[in-house]
């Protein structure tokens, strides 16, 4: 079904959901896992940027321990910038069949525009590769 998924974790109660949806996927399709995350430097000077990152990257190995113990190839990986730069710049590398992501609105300092949501601009600028958009819109329960 598919070849290989790419799972966006921002690291939201929303992102968690979507890389463990993604997870979920990957282990019955029997389908290889990237997972990527991104940070902004920009974005994160308000927030403590060695926190946020650390914060990430400890989500991001509980993340990866879940998709190994169900038996996953999976691959993870924290980018610098925008998440619209990072899962451009990954899905043109990668070829993804799937991305998975929370519901996401593009920044307003990036090209793809002011404030709308991520995975329709995504879907504009791949209409014909192939790939399919999973939105997630609601926090674990």
């Amino acid at each position: 079904m598919f070849k290989k998924i790419l799972a966006y974790f921002d690291g939201s109660p929303a992102g968690r959901r979507a890389v463990k949806l993604a997870i979920y996927l990957a282990g019955i399709t029997g389908t290889k896992l990237l997972i990527i995350s991104s940070i902004n430097p920009i974005d994160e000077l308000d927030t403590g940027f060695l926190d946020y990152e650390e914060d990430i990257e400890k989500n991001l190995k509980y993340l990866m321990e879940d998709a190994q113990e169900s038996g996953i190839e999976v691959e993870s990986r924290i980018l610098f910038g925008s998440p619209e730069d990072a899962l451009v710049k990954t899905i043109d590398s990668e070829d993804p069949d799937l991305v998975v992501l929370p519901l996401m609105y593009s920044s307003p300092r990036t090209f793809f525009g002011r404030g709308e949501p991520l995975h329709s601009k995504l879907t504009n600028i791949y209409p014909d590769r192939g790939i399919s958009f999973l939105v997630t819109t609601m926090e674990e329960r």
